[in-house]
């Protein structure tokens, strides 16, 4: 099996190499994936017909599943917050893919479709929690004071009064790399040729040894799946 996979990728990075490449786009857009929002940009090489490849870079935030906010109703005007949320994630992830043309995107058809199946590496941006906590000051009046989130030290509720100031702790922030894969499929169009727009939908995994860790009480798990959205804008800048 691993034989014949290897084979099959051979044959089609020979037909890659051997210039069946003719048409080069570049996209910018937004994306929507199941466990958060981002921004994306496309480097898409395609062939009249057959195989191509693209690469990708997308830069979105994480949220794991058992995220729920909550409010200390002890305090006026309280701020909302997630207990046990002991670190902020974004993702960014590089991934090269190779497609399969289904039908281009031309004068004359004018909705391309193609097939998408990449990997590559992502690195998960850790930033630690601060929130600011209610304590009484020597004069028995309540103040707020700033810390960074300690699961097993702050375990009362209605001491908490919300997050501290989204620009604390980005000097602690930490880093963690995984793999990725996806398979899915784009459609392009548009009413000029040399300005597409593209949609691309489909699945993914991530992998993390260990898990991201975003949650105190709750399971962080390895491999993460769901789905994916992009929607683009691009420019054909090239043809061989």
């Amino acid at each position: 099996m691993y034989r014949t996979t290897l084979f099959v990728f051979s044959m089609v990075f020979c037909l890659i190499a051997k210039g069946q490449l003719s048409e080069r786009t570049f996209y910018g857009g937004i994306m929507y994936k199941s466990s958060g929002l981002g921004i994306n940009y496309q480097n898409k090489l395609e062939s009249a017909k057959g195989f191509g490849k693209q690469f990708d870079i997308d830069l979105c935030t994480y949220h794991h599943q058992q995220e729920s906010k909550s409010f200390n109703t002890e305090l006026n005007n309280p701020a909302p917050f997630i207990f046990g949320k002991i670190n902020r994630v974004a993702i960014l992830k590089t991934q090269y893919s190779i497609t399969h043309k289904l039908s281009g995107f031309t004068d004359a058809q004018r909705v391309g479709l193609d097939l998408v199946l990449g990997g590559g590496i992502s690195i998960g941006f850790l930033k630690p929690v601060y929130i600011n906590l209610v304590y009484p000051n020597a004069n028995g009046y309540e103040t707020l004071v700033s810390e960074k989130y300690d699961p097993n030290k702050h375990t009362d509720k209605t001491k908490i009064a919300g997050y501290t100031d989204s620009r604390v702790g980005w000097s602690e922030i930490a880093t963690k790399a995984g793999i990725s894969l996806s398979a899915g499929i784009g459609f392009t169009w548009g009413y000029f040729t040399n300005f597409p727009k593209r949609l691309e939908t489909g699945f993914y995994l991530e992998y993390f040894d260990k898990g991201l860790p975003v949650m105190a009480f709750a399971k962080n798990k390895r491999l993460n799946e769901g789905m994916y959205l992009k929607v683009f804008l691009g420019k054909r800048v090239s043809k061989n």
